[in-house]
């Protein structure tokens, strides 16, 4: 790769740290904020084809849905990019070639380092890992859509989360593993059991005049059930329910309305820092009674043997552990009220248990 002639856009470690907090939903946070960050700088350029922003529903659907069959789960679930994946990513950290974007960090001692580059899958020049990451693509989406873009993070020295993408259609890999991909579905692909779990659902979050109920997406992960992302859109904002193919069970929770929509605050720091501190006094034992009386009725999931922690780096979460199970994160408010409960698929796919 040759280096960039264009100057690419500095982010302060801080702005990086924001983009975690200000993001609502747990999943794929950084990844997304990314994708925005780096689309937008293309703005300039050429009208950005794809984004995927929590609660818009992607207008594209498919003619066939993939469910991925035990054996086929197991055989995908081996092949490791790893090998092909470090020597991309840093060269391309080294030397971002100039149809690349990239995004810098600058710490607190002023040096500027590699966070993030997206570039179109067709102008790759590394001819071996553009081969591999094409044979997993087809793996997993047989239906012959071409990757268009490959989104690189390093978030760990020498370690990079790589995601390929299309319009419609991602697959995430950490390690050189892929261990997510999201592709549209239809209403009518859906089967009436999971659509009759997430309206039950739905009814027990709160008083809010139903829109059209949407699916947005289907979730794969090796050895799993796929998973079903079901939006509602309320006269008050937008809540999504995710329910497994199969068991019906509801993996995540994230009620919009119920947040104090800290996104919305831009403007206002004074009342984004007021509800940010009475986040963070809210005690620990107060907040887990809570967490665990509200799992039991949205989920039917008991947490009251699980440990409990707050988590790091957001002031707004709990973790859930407990040994054989997979972690639960819960998100509250400054008000002491849960509005997001999510069980960690990744944890249960590494089980290889549904």
């Amino acid at each position: 790769m040759r280096r960039s002639p264009n100057p690419s856009k500095t982010v302060s470690i801080h702005q990086v740290e924001q983009m975690i907090r200000d993001t609502e939903t747990p999943e794929h946070s950084m990844s997304q904020q990314i994708v925005e960050k780096l689309e937008s700088k293309r703005a300039s350029r050429q009208k950005p084809f794809f984004t995927r922003r929590v609660g818009i529903i992607a207008a594209a659907s498919v003619a066939f849905c993939v469910s991925l069959t035990p054996v086929m789960a197991q055989a995908i679930e081996r092949l490791s990019l790893l090998e092909y994946i470090n020597p991309f990513a840093k060269e391309m950290k080294a030397n971002p070639n100039e149809k690349a974007d990239t995004l810098y960090v600058k710490g607190l001692d002023g040096n500027k380092k590699f966070h993030s580059g997206m570039i179109r899958f067709d102008d790759i020049e590394d001819q071996e890992f553009k081969s591999q990451l094409q044979r997993v693509w087809n793996e997993i989406f047989p239906q012959g859509e071409a990757i268009h873009d490959v989104i690189m993070y390093e978030y760990e020295k020498d370690k990079f989360h790589i995601e390929a993408r299309n319009e419609n259609r991602s697959i995430d890999f950490d390690e050189g593993n892929w261990y997510h991909a999201a592709q549209p579905v239809g209403e009518n692909q859906v089967p009436d059991a999971a659509k009759d779990a997430a309206d039950h659902i739905f009814n027990k979050i709160g008083d809010f005049k139903q829109g059209k109920r949407s699916v947005s997406r289907m979730i794969l992960r090796p050895n799993q059930n796929p998973v079903y992302k079901f939006v509602y859109n309320t006269e008050k904002g937008s809540i999504l329910i995710d329910v497994q193919k199969n068991t019906n069970q509801i993996t995540s929770i994230v009620a919009f309305p119920l947040s104090d929509q800290l996104h919305k605050l831009e403007d206002d720091k004074n009342k984004y820092r007021e509800l940010v501190e009475k986040t963070k006094a809210i005690e620990l034992n107060t907040i887990r009674e809570e967490a665990v009386k509200q799992a039991k009725v949205w989920m039917n999931l008991d947490l009251a043997d699980y440990n409990v922690s707050k988590l790091e780096y957001r002031f707004d979460t709990l973790t859930f552990t407990k040994a054989g199970s997979p972690d639960v994160t819960a998100v509250y408010t400054s008000k002491g009220t849960i509005y997001s409960i999510k069980i960690d698929l990744r944890q249960l796919s590494e089980k290889g248990t549904d």
